[in-house]
């Protein structure tokens, strides 16, 4: 009967080698500990961290943070423009900018994942398209449907579509002339416009930025064979998907934690009771460092045996590159780039 299956497309690379190949970095480095981190920018020469409903600000590495404000539901995103406005989006899809002369608020935005100032006037949103309900890392990988969307929405309320029919869009970043986004199980970078700039990331892409060097692209969890194995399995996967909890889908996992209810194949390789690092873990810490093709050049890691998994944000901050550890709880200094 394998004779007869249908031809499918190439997968995304599986391999971690060369530039790459794991190391120690995200484990080894310098970490300040925060309530529920999400999401971070650079405003002037401060660092903004997202804490639950609460926005921080960070002078220096190893300051006290600075509670900038607290807001009514937690923050999902998070921007700043070279005048000093801040951009917040909140669970529900709120969408609150502040700094500058005159506060400023947007429509009812649904399942922003980035966003980045075109303007002083005018934001691009990215939209992943899935409910606040529905977790992001179990649905997307099952999902065939493309959903996701960039908008431009401007302080006068007006919005228009940059792009649209993307597969879970995670980041946005501005690359040269173009806006360039993330799409995490596709594997890729496109151009809002919709040209392809790069494909084959063995990871789950969550939001990027630009450094002097290139691009840095925070990575939600590294791809697992047996998730692209099962994407061929329809019938497997229809059953999973009407029998079983989304909570529970054989999916990439934001935290190592494990518990008796999750899927056997989750417990990554256990020799005497102890998780290894090349275990198959369906959690992650990964960063990937780019040239401006988008060609990666380097990477950071906390392996299956870590906690330092799920990076959802990533910046270069006077020199250095700062990411989120949404498993861990912790802001993380890599130093220079």
């Amino acid at each position: 009967m394998f004779f007869f299956r249908k031809k499918m497309a190439p997968p995304p690379s599986l391999t971690l080698e060369g530039s790459l190949g794991p190391n120690d970095r995200l484990d080894e480095a310098d970490a300040i500990p925060v309530t529920a981190p999400e999401t971070i920018c650079v405003a002037g020469d401060a660092l903004l961290i997202s804490s639950g409903r609460d926005l921080y600000r960070l002078e220096a590495w190893g300051a006290p943070l600075e509670r900038v404000q607290s807001f009514e539901a937690d923050i999902t995103a998070l921007t700043a423009s070279p005048e000093g406005q801040i951009a917040v989006v909140l669970t529900g899809g709120q969408l609150q900018v502040f700094g500058g002369e005159t506060p400023w608020s947007a429509p009812q935005l649904n399942g922003v994942a980035d966003l980045v100032f075109l303007s002083e006037s005018e934001l691009a949103v990215v939209e992943h398209g899935y409910a606040e309900d529905q977790p992001v890392l179990s649905y997307a990988p099952w999902d065939t449907a493309r959903r996701g969307q960039v908008l431009a929405v401007h302080r006068n309320g007006s919005t228009r579509r940059l792009s649209e029919a993307l597969h879970c869009p995670m980041g946005i970043v501005a690359a040269g002339e173009a806006l360039c986004v993330s799409q995490l199980d596709q594997a890729c970078i496109v151009e809002v416009e919709g040209a392809l700039r790069q494909q084959g990331f063995p990871a789950y892409l969550g939001r990027l930025c630009e450094t002097r060097t290139g691009y840095a692209i925070a990575c939600l969890s590294r791809r697992n064979p047996l998730i692209e194995f099962l994407k061929t399995e329809k019938s497997f996967v229809r059953m999973m998907k009407e029998t079983i909890d989304p909570r529970n889908w054989i999916a990439p996992r934001a935290t190592p934690e494990f518990a008796h209810d999750f899927p056997m194949a989750l417990g990554a390789t256990r020799l005497f009771g102890e998780i290894k690092p090349w275990a198959p873990s369906f959690s992650y810490g990964l960063i990937i460092e780019t040239d401006k093709n988008f060609v990666p050049v380097g990477s950071a890691h906390c392996r299956a045996n870590g906690h330092r998994h799920a990076i959802t944000d990533v910046v270069e901050w006077n020199g250095d590159l700062i990411a989120v550890s949404r498993a861990s709880g912790e802001i993380l200094n890599l130093g220079a780039i």
